[in-house]
């Protein structure tokens, strides 16, 4: 495969992959094309306004991969800058996908890596990549920090210890590899695809260190998130009646108490996205 042809392979499923999370329907909390979920400021539509303003830095992410062996994370970063000023400036300052944005771009910039080096991309070198690009992200960007001016996840982890999305990327998307894609594999062998993304979803929820769910609710909402999806699972999910109905609950449930498993819907974006590369790269 040529270089252009990667990068337009690439770069597609990840704009893919960011409209086909903001499109399931049900996530508890979360925007769907039929909800709003937890959230007053966005809709469906101001997500396809994001994802389109974000879509042409997937390209640049990627070839970030191709064209740099080393500072990789360094980068990103300015790439990553302009990607959510055009975010904010598609939705009006709100923030829709800046989450999306570094998690997607590292794993854009991890299959151009890969490319490069003319190593099979799968989940395993796409998770070895990732981690090699962001080690030390942590002690760095979360540990050795003043207290003045803290961002939410820094806030976050100095007053609870939750790592959030850059322990997820520094442990090589651990969550994604162990539980994201094993449950969206069984699910599509029974579900279809948008059925399959929302009991996916689930259990994320059950195992994620989300810190938009604390941000926005509290530590103790994170474990209410928690027992819920995972109560709604062993119920079956989307698979059974008694499953979706708890789903439903969920919805109001979440609403009722201002929770939005942003993060957790970060990470569906990502677990499809590298479940399609592998299963496309692979043909």
């Amino acid at each position: 495969m040529k270089n252009e042809n990667f990068i337009i392979k690439i770069s597609q499923i990840a704009l893919e992959s960011t409209l086909l999370e903001v499109s399931t329907h049900p996530k508890p909390g979360l925007v769907t094309p039929f909800s709003n979920g937890s959230h007053k400021d966005m809709d469906y539509v101001t997500f396809i306004k994001s994802a389109s303003a974000i879509a042409p830095y997937f390209i640049d992410f990627i070839k970030v991969g191709l064209n740099y062996k080393d500072h990789i994370l360094n980068k990103l970063r300015p790439i990553g800058v302009m990607a959510e000023r055009d975010m904010f400036r598609a939705t009006r300052g709100v923030n829709t996908h800046k989450g999306l944005i570094f998690l997607i771009g590292l794993i854009c910039a991890a299959s151009g890596t890969l490319y490069r080096k003319k190593i099979k991309i799968d989940r395993l070198s796409l998770s070895y990549e990732v981690k090699r690009i962001t080690e030390g992200i942590v002690e760095r960007e979360l540990k050795n920090i003043e207290d003045e001016k803290l961002t939410n996840g820094q806030r976050i982890y100095k007053k609870y210890g939750l790592t959030g999305i850059r322990g997820e990327v520094e442990k090589g998307l651990k969550s994604i590899i162990e539980c994201g894609l094993p449950t969206f594999e069984k699910s599509i062998g029974v579900l279809n695809l948008n059925d399959s993304l929302v009991n996916t979803l689930l259990a994320l929820m059950t195992r994620v260190e989300d810190t938009t769910i604390v941000h926005r609710s509290s530590i103790e909402g994170l474990e209410f998130v928690r027992k819920y999806a995972k109560m709604a699972l062993e119920a079956g999910g989307m698979l059974t009646e008694e499953g979706r109905s708890i789903i439903n609950r969920m919805d109001e449930d979440f609403k009722e108490r201002n929770i939005s498993p942003g993060g957790c819907a970060d990470m569906l974006a990502a677990t499809y996205m590298i479940y399609k590369i592998e299963k496309d790269m692979g043909e």
